[in-house]
């Protein structure tokens, strides 16, 4: 048997070698997970610590981009329409009040963009037209097909604007389909509705978040709430960072109120876009003083123009149909005529040549540019279209207002205006014109929800952004639905992902911290219960001694 050396009795043996390794990799990955897990949680810390301790809303994004972070507000979006706006009133009251007539709206292009004109939906009137702003889709499919409309599914009702109960009781928006403020709320956003038609009755059991009734102005119209007033109330949604609203839908009932009683081209039609610019310049003030102009994306546009009527021209309809003939009619100033059933024919015949400035059409033989040819329980049988200027009235006695909305949107005169001004578009740039129908996927692409299928386009409408912008929101567009829905919709996931992620650090620091512990004590008692060397130099004293 082989006698150990001296240098072997020094040596540990092999296993107390390799738990020393397995010791020292032991203590590296247990710094390692104490590392990570002491990142992770200043992370998560950092996610939940409240927004408004930092400078920026929008911690971390790029140009353009998305804040990723779960609680990171992206730049509101506020939305305004001055009702019946043309898109040529700007330019009217500065040609003849003076280029410095309108010091806001020439503000608000200096910091934004301004489309020349925008084109609305047909019929170019108020509900249809707000409607879809917020839906990307044309009357016939959206549902509010006019201002008073008549659904054949619910024969002994009407549809009536300014009538509060049958707005509000009556079933007219179920099972069609919803708007974005609905779809943004189920995204876990907040919206505010200020006088913003069709929000007063839940939709999808869903009401806007904060909400100001369309109906409180028809009481005492207009002293009941005054510009200066819902400004004010609009500001305090705006910059309350109790709200933290994603989206905020605004109604002014003017200047369409003053173009219907003194038409168009009259002088108070100046002055009143005139206290139109005052508005927008306490809106404008209010976000200066509150330091949040460059945090807000303000898009100020209108649902239609307005045409000069007058009682000259009028197409009386009683004097070629008898009211027997018909069960619902509506003028304003498109025609929709429900002809009793049998009686379809007859009444067609009779209006078919009646006048000259009148033309009558079957439903599916509706201009296809009008999009308003579709057959669903909303859309009249007959369709009546009188040449501009021109009004239909059942008699010639019939009141005429002297300026009307309804034309086809082929004719410029009902095209509208939009300016808009933010982070995400252009700076003191113009384009020759945008579409009402793309207003709806550009709302959709700014508040990152997804949208529900339209009929508007982002890609034309996102000339008005900056191009990185632009850029960034086309290439969300073209994501698959499911990416879209896991990115965009499960950012709270991501909390729940690394909260599991901390526990599983916390457990894996706590296994490791013990197993590195034992193994420490395995080597140490190894190197203990191992023999001391013989002291050969005590042991050779002894024997020559």
């Amino acid at each position: 048997m082989m006698e150990e050396t001296h240098e072997d009795m020094e040596r540990p043996p092999p296993y107390t070698r390799r738990g020393r390794r397995k010791s020292f990799l032991l203590s590296v990955v247990t710094t390692t997970l104490y590392v990570l897990l002491l990142v992770l949680s200043l992370m998560l810390l950092f996610m939940l610590l409240p927004r408004s301790l930092f400078n920026s809303d929008c911690v971390w994004a790029g140009e353009g981009r998305r804040c990723f972070w779960p609680f990171a507000r992206q730049p509101p979006v506020v939305l305004i329409t001055f009702d019946g706006f043309r898109h040529d009133y700007i330019d009217m009251v500065r040609d003849q009040m003076g280029s410095n007539a309108l010091p806001n709206f020439a503000r608000l292009e200096r910091t934004g963009v301004r489309a020349n004109r925008t084109i609305p939906v047909f019929p170019t009137l108020t509900m249809p037209g707000h409607h879809t702003l917020v839906t990307g889709l044309y009357p016939q499919h959206h549902g509010v097909t006019g201002n008073n409309l008549f659904d054949q599914k619910y024969p002994n009702s009407l549809f009536v604007m300014k009538n509060q109960t049958t707005l509000n009781e009556s079933p007219w928006l179920d099972d069609w389909p919803e708007p974005i403020w609905v779809t943004l709320q189920r995204a876990g956003g907040l919206v505010g509705s200020l006088l913003w038609p069709m929000t007063d009755r839940p939709i999808r059991d869903d009401l806007p978040f904060q909400q100001v009734s369309q109906f409180i102005q028809l009481n005492g119209y207009p002293t009941n709430y005054l510009f200066s007033k819902r400004v004010h109330d609009l500001m305090w949604w705006v910059q309350n960072s109790r709200f933290q609203l994603d989206l905020i839908l605004a109604y002014f009932n003017e200047p369409a109120q003053t173009g219907h009683l003194y038409g168009p081209i009259s002088r108070e039609i100046l002055l009143k876009v005139i206290q139109m610019d005052t508005v927008l310049g306490e809106i404008l003030d209010s976000l200066d003083k509150f330091n949040i102009t460059d945090k807000i994306n303000l898009i100020l546009t209108s649902d239609h123009g307005m045409a000069q009527t007058s009682s000259a021209k009028v197409i009386p309809l009683d004097t070629y149909l008898s009211p027997q003939l018909y069960t619902y009619s509506y003028f304003n100033p498109m025609g929709a005529i429900y002809p009793k059933q049998g009686k379809e024919q007859e009444v067609y015949d009779k209006l078919k040549y009646a006048h000259e400035h009148l033309h009558v059409y079957w439903l599916k033989d509706v201009p296809t540019e009008l999009h308003f040819n579709r057959s669903n329980s909303r859309m009249p049988p007959l369709v009546l279209i009188p040449d501009m200027e021109w009004s239909i009235a059942h008699t010639v006695n019939d009141p005429i207002s002297s300026g009307s909305d309804g034309y086809p949107n082929t004719d410029s005169d009902m095209h509208t205006f939009l300016i808009a001004s933010g982070p995400s578009f252009r700076v003191g740039e113009q384009v020759t014109e945008t579409h009402a129908i793309d207003m709806y996927a550009l709302l959709c692409a700014l508040t990152f929800v997804h949208p529900k299928p339209h009929n508007g386009s982002l890609t034309r409408i996102a000339q008005i952004l900056k191009p990185e912008v632009a850029k960034y929101l086309l290439q969300i567009e073209r994501w698959p639905q499911w990416m879209s829905w896991f990115v965009l919709e499960m950012q709270y996931l991501w909390i729940a992902i690394g909260l599991l992620v901390l526990i599983f650090l916390f457990v894996a620091v706590c296994f490791s911290s013990v197993m590195q512990r034992k193994q420490t004590s395995r080597v140490h008692s190894a190197i203990g219960g191992f023999p001391t060397p013989p002291d050969y130099n005590r042991l050779d004293k002894e024997l020559y001694t």
